[in-house]
């Protein structure tokens, strides 16, 4: 069965979960840069640059890899502007026998995939984003008959259960979180590490 795997601009991980089982000789993946990503919200020019150069950086580490990829630039004059519209562009080129992406970040793009079996005709594979430590029916579960939906309470299972900065059954220091520190402005003279710097690549 030879599928077509979308890698989606926030999904940089040679372990992601719509890698499972490919075969690298039939298989083709698609990555793209498409102004409908990159205009939905207003972004700082700077974020979008950033986030492109971290696609093209990755496409090129799959591609030493041994993996096939169809690559998308945002100034490629096909470039359709969508996600649905150059998984669409891809299908055109080649026949595949499904869509396999991993589970979006994002609802606004669950949305758009939830579309693409009955616009495109194929069956499209849902994977589960095992990147992140729980999964969205179980944080669904989670809020059912929570009066209230602070994300502090969340947090604080989450700990407990994978034991993250744990001392037992109470956190690291006796406290849960050190929000109304944080909201103090910093001292006079305290000594801030230079910023990080970095050399632009020819990429970049």
């Amino acid at each position: 069965m030879n599928s077509l795997r979308i890698i989606i601009g926030d999904q940089f991980s040679h372990s992601i979960s719509c890698l499972n089982g490919c075969d690298k000789p039939t298989d083709v993946i698609l990555m793209c840069e498409v102004w409908e990503e990159a205009t939905h919200v207003r972004h700082h020019q700077k974020k979008i640059a950033f986030l492109f150069l971290a696609m093209r950086h990755f496409c090129k580490e799959l591609q030493e890899q041994g993996y096939t990829v169809h690559y998308t630039h945002l100034d490629d004059p096909d470039n359709a502007g969508s996600f649905a519209g150059e998984v669409g562009r891809a299908l055109q080129y080649r026949p595949f026998d499904q869509i396999v992406v991993t589970h979006p970040g994002e609802h606004r793009v669950l949305q758009d995939i939830s579309g693409w079996e009955k616009a495109f005709g194929i069956p499209v594979e849902l994977c589960l984003d095992d990147l992140f430590l729980c999964t969205p029916d179980a944080f669904s579960n989670w809020t059912e008959g929570c009066k209230q939906l602070r994300m502090e309470y969340f947090y604080r299972e989450m700990r407990q259960k994978y034991e993250i900065l744990m001392d037992g059954a109470k956190p690291v220091g006796g406290q849960w979180n050190y929000d109304a520190e944080n909201r103090k402005p910093p001292k006079e003279r305290l000594n801030i590490p230079a910023t990080y710097q970095s050399q632009p690549d020819a990429k970049t």
